[in-house]
């Protein structure tokens, strides 16, 4: 089986894609710029850094993060095996909203944020799919965020 094959075969059986039609899975293949691995402790991305990469979790745990001064860095959410990390490479002004930080060794498909885009505009049904996903994602990060601030705030009485 050849390499794109493989890449192929492998992207359709991720949690996130499962749905995809076979032509949609071969076009996000397309954008996948490599799969890349991490070591614990090992810093992903920081809040404000451009965004630029989507990352389709295949293994490993990933805390995403708000810093706050005075406060430290607070995980906001764990992701792991079958979940993406990532989408503000989808909104300008493409810069991260949190840290990733690895807490076990990991591993992800790595998708290049423009072609994604470029794509999703390119295939308006990819692009619906891909966006429903996406805005499932967001809500659950924004209520994961909600709730460490309730915590935090009330942590201060």
């Amino acid at each position: 089986m050849s390499e794109k094959k493989e890449l192929v075969a492998e992207l359709a059986r991720h949690p996130f894609m499962r749905g995809f039609a076979p032509e949609a899975v071969e076009r996000m293949a397309e954008c996948v710029e490599g799969i890349r691995e991490w070591d614990e402790d090992a810093l992903i991305f920081r809040a404000g850094g451009e965004a630029d990469m989507c990352y389709l979790v295949r293994g490993g745990e990933v805390a995403i993060e708000i810093h706050s001064p005075g406060v430290g860095s607070r995980i906001v959410q764990t992701v792991s095996h079958g979940q993406v990390l990532g989408w503000s490479w989808l909104f300008e002004p493409h810069q991260w909203a949190f840290d990733a930080r690895v807490l076990t060794p990991a591993s992800a498909f790595v998708l290049r944020g423009e072609a994604v885009r470029k794509c999703m505009d390119e295939h308006h049904d990819l692009g619906y799919l891909m966006m429903s996903r996406f805005a499932g994602l967001i809500a659950a990060r924004l209520q994961a965020t909600r709730l460490q601030l309730l915590d935090l705030y009330a942590s201060r009485d």
